[in-house]
């Protein structure tokens, strides 16, 4: 009988009103017997114990809080130089390329700053060469080969890094120091890259410097080459990023 009573007070929970009357009338007759309102009294005590533990189970744990935030365009800078290899390169050794058109944020957790997440996104056509003894001729010319035969711009417009975590971390006062580490998604190529960044936080603000060096070829970009060689870009580019964000 006591499988039974197990079984029929495990069911009262979803049973209807005219099921649970039956139910109960069955408890109640049994309950006449010797040793029955025990045997109820343990199985009711364990029932409810474990729908406490599935209830408890299945409650959402708290999600830790983060501050989060949004990079300040005017006040950032992303630049690329390139380093030229052709017979122009005793004009032009190397080539200032601006990212004029970016954002993103930065989530840090307040309990455990070394958990940083970091998400920007450039638009390709923004790349600006500044280069300033470059004429508009000229640099009109750069910007069309960077954009049709380097970068693919209207087939890839977007530049994007993801980070997916941080090492080497060293802090001191507000300033940290760590490797970051992340995905760059670069004319539809993804690839994990890792350079060193230096930050200064508040809890207001967030200003972070570093560079990295890629190489053209890691992303299926071929370096250019024209005019018979005049023209040569080396494969190495090394981008250099100061970044200024602000509490959201």
């Amino acid at each position: 009988m006591t499988v039974e009573m197990y079984r029929r007070l495990s069911s009262l929970r979803r049973a209807s009103p005219k099921e649970r009357m039956g139910i109960r009338t069955a408890v109640r007759r049994s309950s006449r017997r010797p040793g029955s309102l025990r045997r109820i009294a343990t199985i009711a005590f364990l029932l409810l114990f474990s729908f406490d533990q599935t209830s408890s189970a299945q409650r959402p744990k708290p999600k830790s809080k983060t501050r989060v935030y949004a990079i300040d365009l005017p006040q950032s800078q992303v630049a690329v130089t390139l380093t030229q290899e052709g017979f122009i390169a005793r004009r032009y050794p190397t080539h200032r390329v601006e990212v004029k058109n970016f954002s993103g944020k930065v989530e840090v957790s307040e309990k455990d700053e070394t958990q940083v997440a970091v998400e920007v996104e450039a638009e390709t056509k923004s790349l600006t060469n500044v280069d300033q003894e470059m004429s508009d001729f000229e640099r009109k010319e750069f910007h069309g080969i960077l954009n049709s035969a380097v970068l693919e711009s209207d087939k890839y417009p977007k530049i994007k890094f993801v980070s997916t975590s941080i090492s080497d971390s060293r802090k001191s006062g507000e300033s940290r120091d760590f490797m970051l580490n992340g995905d760059l998604t670069l004319r539809g190529a993804t690839r994990r890259v890792s350079f060193p960044v230096n930050v200064t936080m508040t809890k207001e603000q967030l200003r972070a410097t570093g560079e990295a060096k890629l190489k053209q070829t890691d992303f299926g970009i071929t370096p250019y080459s024209g005019k018979l060689g005049m023209i040569k870009t080396g494969d190495e580019v090394k981008v250099s990023f100061t970044i200024v964000a602000k509490r959201q």
